[in-house]
Order: C-alpha cells, then sequence, then structure tokens
C-alpha cells in the first residue's frame, strides 16, 4: 500500500520528546496522564511512540493543553500541514517590540 500524502493528514503526530518531558515535569504516569485527557493508556502510548493518532484523541489532546500550548507539541512536518497558528504568533511577538 502506497503512502501518500493524503494519508499522513488524517491524524496527529506529535514531538513524543516533548510529552515526556512534560509528564516528568509534572511527575505524572502515562496512565495519569490519559485519565486527566480523557483517552485510553494505548492511546497514550501512541502519542509517546510519536504514532498517529485519530481525530478525537487530538481532540482531547488540545482540549487538555488549548491551542497556543498544543501547537508546539505537534509535529506539523509529520503531518504534512503547516501550523496555522504559527503565522499569528509571529506576528503576536512583533507587536510587542
Amino acid at each position: 500500500m502506497e503512502n501518500n500524502e493524503n494519508e499522513k493528514q488524517k491524524g496527529m503526530v506529535i514531538k513524543p520528546e516533548l510529552l515526556h518531558d512534560y509528564l516528568q515535569e509534572k511527575m505524572m504516569s502515562a496512565r495519569q496522564f490519559a485519565e486527566d485527557v480523557e483517552i485510553s493508556e494505548v492511546e497514550v502510548e501512541k502519542l509517546l511512540n510519536g504514532e498517529i493518532v485519530g481525530e478525537q484523541t487530538a481532540t482531547m489532546f488540545i482540549n487538555f493543553f488549548g491551542a497556543d500550548k498544543s501547537q508546539a507539541f505537534i509535529d506539523w512536518d509529520a503531518i504534512g500541514i503547516k501550523n496555522p497558528l504559527a503565522d499569528e504568533t509571529k506576528n503576536l511577538k512583533e507587536e510587542d517590540n
């Protein structure tokens, strides 16, 4: 089966090292994170392994962290999408100067 660009865009992939760092900083287990985000431990393992997750998990993840923080976790290159908030964040930083 060919891996085309459309298949990449059917889910979310995060930078697993950032989630590992977050869990370590908060002294939180994967199980506790799953409970807090209201997703299964299997989905947390996918996130921690840099695997693609579906829309429901992505939505719960983004709702948990909020859009601004979530955008830093998401591996935009891996899903073949430009960060829709990148220009907005850049513009806000320029306005602050």
